[in-house]
């Protein structure tokens, strides 16, 4: 990653009154490696990042480029479910062809759900 990256998982967690150590008891995250992701930038396993972006209410997209994204709750739409909020957030974090690739595979289990749908 980078050291902006770095630096918005530090302000996040500082900004939050949170320790390394609060983190780790929250999170699950290595107290080290979280040390290592603040001070080099150290990318995470995506588990990792969604407990971050749950912890601290942000997206997926602002952890990983610094860039704000409507609140779930903007579109007059609330989404209560976590796994919900979770998918969405890493809907948000793939590129197109991620997306397109997503998008293949649910459909394909759509169908496979709807007997109706079989031709």
């Amino acid at each position: 990653m980078n050291k902006a990256f770095a630096a918005r998982i530090r302000r996040l967690r500082i900004d939050s009154g949170l320790s390394q150590v609060d983190i780790q008891a929250a999170t699950g995250i290595d107290r080290t490696y979280l040390s290592r992701m603040e001070n080099k930038g150290i990318p995470s396993a995506w588990d990792k990042m969604c407990a971050l972006a749950d912890l601290f209410g942000v997206t997926l997209d602002y952890l990983r480029h610094g860039q704000a994204v409507p609140s779930l709750e903007d579109g007059g739409e609330i989404i209560k479910d976590a796994d919900e909020r979770s998918l969405i957030r890493m809907w948000r974090a793939m590129n197109e062809g991620e997306r397109l690739a997503l998008r293949a595979v649910a459909e394909r289990l759509a169908d496979k759900a709807d007997p109706s749908s079989a031709a």
